[in-house]
């Protein structure tokens, strides 16, 4: 019988649900998922979410102007 190698994983942060409103814990949950899904940290995530602002601001722009 072969022997399986050893897959370390990488321990994400999770944001604590306990004690919010429905809304704000749908939302922390969705970035949760998010989060174990990729194997991001909350650095990572915050840098994704500013790129996104970015292309955003640059699309509405674009379309404005």
């Amino acid at each position: 019988m072969a022997k399986l190698g050893q897959v370390s994983l990488k321990r994400v942060h999770q944001f604590s649900t306990e004690g919010d409103p429905a809304l704000i814990r749908w939302h922390k949950n969705a970035l949760n998922a998010l989060m174990r899904r990729f194997q991001l940290g909350t650095y990572p995530l915050l840098w994704i979410s500013f790129a996104k602002g970015v292309a955003v601001t640059l699309a509405v722009q674009r379309l404005l102007g």
